[in-house]
């Protein structure tokens, strides 16, 4: 079941499009990106490309985007890639309110899809 509470928040998201095995040709859907870990050392040292290989990030996805256990997702947002590492729904209630995932960055694409 899908929870109210964020419901007018989505439409200020990023647009982000994943690829795995159940959509190979990319889905897209909206959702909120975040670097972790911003003040650590690690994230503030940068290089001329931009981000370190090893930065993670925090994405906030819509409650009703799935992403399949035991597959390789990858997700493109604005020229960046990344490899899915972890979901955690978050739950208002007894519904989903929205996804928490953990994703590292893999590198740059030319363009979204």
């Amino acid at each position: 079941m899908k929870s109210g509470v964020f419901n007018g928040i989505w439409r200020y998201g990023q647009r982000l499009v994943a690829y795995d095995s159940a959509s190979a040709a990319g889905r897209e859907f909206m959702g909120f990106l975040e670097p972790m870990n911003f003040y650590s050392g690690a994230s503030r040292v940068r290089s001329k490309a931009g981000l370190i290989p090893t930065e993670k990030f925090r994405l906030i996805s819509e409650p009703d985007e799935l992403f399949p256990s035991g597959t390789s997702t990858r997700i493109v947002c604005g020229g960046s890639a990344f490899e899915l590492l972890s979901v955690n729904e978050v739950f208002d209630g007894e519904r989903i309110s929205h996804r928490e995932c953990v994703l590292l960055k893999t590198g740059e694409v030319m363009a979204d899809a």
